[in-house]
């Protein structure tokens, strides 16, 4: 049986929680019971070229960091714990995206960008408990697309036409996964 997901334009309350320029992006959740490497995996290869950037505030798995410097993986390390990793190929995406999965399974949140003319010292993320998550360097004119993932599925930040509605979002993902329509704005 395939796992569901479903689709909806985002809460204010979601918006919120990221210091965005006002009306820039429509947002969208993507929400899906257990999400894994495939379901990632084939949504961000389905939805951008490369590169793609990837910001792990926290790379709390000694088997994480193993992988990254085995692999050669280069990557730009902003914190004591947080890494920013540029992608240019499907084998690094595919084994960052299982990275990415064991973060967010273990109540971690994971940052992809997609744009023209970004780079790696200007998509640190500055969080503070009472104020929104701010990339406080970044130009938000060269995001096409920012997808925050979590535990529970992702929220899509897109100014794309290709992919700025619910509707529009179904066809990226995998036909393995079906859409629930009953809790979906389709």
């Amino acid at each position: 049986m395939k796992k569901q997901y479903f689709v909806q334009f985002s809460d204010d309350s979601i918006k919120d929680d990221f210091a965005l320029p006002k009306d820039m992006f429509k947002s969208m959740d993507v929400g899906i019971r257990d999400i894994d490497t495939d379901f990632l995996y084939t949504l961000v290869q389905n939805m951008f070229s490369f590169p793609v950037f990837f910001v792990l505030e926290s790379v709390i798995f000694e088997h994480i960091e193993k992988i990254i410097l085995e692999r050669n993986i280069p990557y730009y390390k902003f914190a004591s714990d947080g890494i920013i990793i540029k992608i240019d190929s499907v084998d690094t995406l595919e084994v960052i995206c299982s990275s990415t999965v064991d973060l967010v399974l273990n109540g971690l949140s994971v940052f992809i960008f997609f744009g023209q003319g970004l780079s790696e010292g200007n998509l640190v993320p500055t969080r503070n408990w009472d104020k929104p998550i701010e990339f406080k360097n970044l130009d938000f004119e060269k995001v096409d697309t920012f997808i925050d993932v979590h535990e529970v599925g992702l929220t899509i930040f897109s100014k794309n036409d290709k992919y700025n509605s619910p509707k529009k979002i179904t066809h990226f993902i995998s036909e393995a996964y079906s859409l629930d329509l009953e809790n979906s704005d389709i």
